[in-house]
């Protein structure tokens, strides 16, 4: 027992660390998230790209596959847009997304399912898009 009380002893005693200690860090992301949001948009439309285009065998069409899969499988890149650090940012592992879109574009080639990727939500837009100089005339003089 008298171990436990000197210094040796007190390497062996674990420091107790609330759960609301160790994540309190880690969820405080308010800085950042606008970044994740704009991240997450980026590797959406580059997934949709590919999974729309894929069939594609010219014109912009192809133009946007090509893109799109030079970047979602291409090795490298560098800077905060990249497919590896946004995945790594997002939490996603990137070599296991590569990984699954080399799957289904061979499934795709070889007659497979014509699974695609969904909107998360419609965009749409009823109207013309006005400044608001244009919407504060027709207000006055409606």
């Amino acid at each position: 027992m008298e171990w436990e009380n000197s210094a040796l002893g007190s390497l062996f005693v674990p420091d107790v660390v609330t759960p609301e200690q160790f994540y309190d860090g880690r969820r405080d992301d308010s800085e950042i998230r606008p970044v994740k949001r704009l991240m997450l948009a980026v590797l959406e439309d580059a997934l949709r790209c590919f999974q729309n285009n894929a069939t594609a065998v010219g014109g912009i069409r192809k133009r946007l596959f090509k893109e799109a899969e030079e970047w979602l499988c291409g090795s490298g890149g560098q800077g905060p847009f990249s497919f590896d650090t946004v995945c790594e940012t997002l939490g996603i592992e990137p070599q296991f997304l590569r990984g699954g879109l080399i799957d289904w574009r061979n499934q795709q080639l070889n007659g497979g399912a014509q699974r695609k990727l969904a909107r998360r939500s419609p965009v749409v837009r009823s109207g013309r898009i006005s400044t608001p100089s244009q919407r504060r005339k027709t207000a006055s003089q409606g």
